[in-house]
């Protein structure tokens, strides 16, 4: 990004300090409205070691990295290394989260930056969802995506993941938020999602390079994710997930609170519904959200198409009739058929192949099938 000669400027002073240990936001943020910048309070260094009553030894460490030598050693092996970060005083920092609770600094990022500043609906869920909830998740992102919102997520196993490919696979671009570096992968099972999104989309994380993956980084980085959005949609939750922590920065931050209901006997619905309770918005389908956030220009009406499995396959007369028999919720190949004219009926086994081999449904234990 910015900052390539050999000249240190703010944001050089900001990126060493962040990188610092025993450093946080608060304090950051202290130095800074005392001192009037970062480049100052390191030049008053040995009074800000005083006042903070550190010891001598972690003093010093401070001094050494905060030295005029280091921190340009740190901004060339920054460029060499390609991290691109933004400052939280520079045009390119989003300005819905320059002005939440405790925002970031600075945001590190591998992508298109520019999608910042368009608008963003957060989309969270359960880590197990059924197959209910990842149909539910694909059905509406596709809609929202199709309509010009960017989707926003946090990379992790279920309605994170599937609501970054739901926006993938609909040609639109999706901004994950991770709670570690922009140069670690976590989970690593999604190492060709987190490519994908970097190429495709926008990569975001408030910690620095090498920041590997903790417990508590994750509630923190929730409030990024509301906090770029306009709202934020809750897909599948049980009682006590970290998906009602992001509601809950979403409601502190004076964002808009959406929730896909589901069957009353799921342990994941339980969330949701708590939510619908306290007053969140009902959503069955995208108009529900785009409706009370207001018209974008750049938004597209909703509208019901042929559905396109992966690759974009379409789907023949007869296979259109069995797909539409086949909804979130499992259904038995008995069922399917029993609802069938007797030629569709014998051609079932190998229209129900033919879905999944295409990307349309889902095949469960049982003899149940779903829609992706």
């Amino acid at each position: 990004m910015k900052g390539g000669s050999d000249r240190l400027e703010e944001r050089d002073w900001l990126y060493a300090m962040i990188r610092l240990n025993g450093l946080g936001r608060k304090k950051l943020r202290e130095l800074y409205r005392r001192w009037g910048s970062f480049a100052q309070a390191a030049v008053n260094w040995e009074t800000v070691s005083e006042e903070s009553g550190v010891r001598a030894r972690q003093a010093q460490t401070w001094a050494d990295a905060l030295a005029p030598a280091a921190v340009l050693a740190a901004k060339r092996e920054r460029i060499r290394g390609g991290i691109s970060f933004v400052c939280f005083w520079e045009d390119e920092f989003p300005p819905l989260l320059r002005h939440i609770p405790d925002p970031p600094l600075a945001l590190f990022y591998k992508g298109d930056v520019s999608l910042l500043k368009r608008p963003a609906i957060g989309v969270v869920g359960a880590r197990k969802p059924t197959a209910y909830g990842r149909a539910a998740c694909r059905h509406l992102v596709k809609q929202l995506a199709e309509a010009g919102m960017v989707i926003v997520s946090g990379l992790a196993y279920g309605i994170d993941a599937e609501a970054h490919q739901a926006a993938l696979g609909a040609g639109a671009p999706t901004v994950g938020v991770m709670g570690c570096g922009i140069d670690q992968v976590y989970p690593a099972f999604h190492r060709p999602l987190y490519a994908e999104i970097g190429s495709c989309g926008l990569l975001l994380s408030e910690y620095p390079p090498g920041t590997p993956a903790k417990p508590g980084l994750f509630p923190e980085r929730n409030r990024i994710i509301s906090g770029l959005s306009l709202g934020v949609l809750v897909v599948e939750a049980a009682e006590r997930s970290g998906s009602l922590i992001t509601a809950d920065c979403a409601l502190e931050q004076g964002r808009e609170v959406f929730a896909v209901p589901g069957p009353i006997f799921s342990e994941v619905s339980a969330g949701p519904h708590n939510l619908l309770k306290q007053g969140a918005k009902l959503v069955t389908n995208a108009a529900d959200v785009l409706e009370e956030l207001g018209a974008w220009p750049e938004a597209q009406p909703v509208t019901d198409r042929q559905p396109a499995g992966e690759g974009g396959a379409k789907l023949r007369e007869e296979e259109s009739n069995v797909f539409a028999l086949i909804g979130c919720e499992p259904v038995h190949a008995d069922e399917l058929a029993d609802a069938l004219a007797p030629p569709e009926r014998q051609r079932l086994h190998q229209t129900l192949l033919t879905l999944e081999t295409g990307g349309f449904i889902v095949s469960l234990p049982g003899g149940y099938f779903a829609r992706r």
